[in-house]
């Protein structure tokens, strides 16, 4: 399974309440979680996100309190999937069971810049960008799954919305 998006880049370590506070998860509003999405470390952000987009951070995405809705947030707005510096692994189990890719690759977290275009085989396990590849551990299958069911959901859901079928 391949993924293409291109990258939006948060700097630091990443906290589940600096993706989405506690007050806006709680009302569990889609459409509020993609609109306040990461609003803590760039206020802007959310309105450069195309879906399928990845997301950078030069740092370690941390666990805490409201990680799964962090999970949920950050496909709301509409990334498919997260490098990282470093990732805590609950932060990693939460998000692969909702189809979201999460991957350590310290190296690739600092090279990689804003608005390029990454290019993700998830089954091989290669990260490509430009002239450079990273490799890293195949994911699992039940993950690749997972993320298989999320990619064809949000596919059906854009075309509910473009023809029209959502009104």
């Amino acid at each position: 399974m391949v993924l293409t998006g291109y990258v939006r880049c948060v700097q630091g370590d990443l906290w589940p309440h600096q993706i989405i506070d506690h007050a806006t998860a709680a009302s569990g509003d889609p459409a509020l979680l993609a609109a306040q999405c990461l609003a803590a470390v760039d206020p802007a952000l959310t309105e450069r996100v195309v879906e399928g987009d990845v997301l950078v951070v030069a740092g370690m995405v941390k666990a805490g309190q409201g990680h799964e809705m962090a999970v949920i947030a950050l496909q709301s707005v509409g990334f498919a999937a997260v490098i990282c510096a470093a990732v805590d692994p609950e932060v990693v189990a939460m998000a692969h069971t909702y189809g979201l890719p999460i991957l350590a690759l310290a190296e690739a977290s600092t090279r990689l810049t804003e608005a390029h275009l990454v290019r993700l085989d998830l089954e091989r396990g290669s990260l490509a960008c430009a002239d450079t590849t990273w490799s890293y551990e195949p994911l699992e299958r039940a993950t690749l799954d997972a993320v298989r069911r999320t990619q064809l959901l949000a596919r059906m859901r854009r075309v509910v919305e473009d023809e029209g079928y959502a009104e």
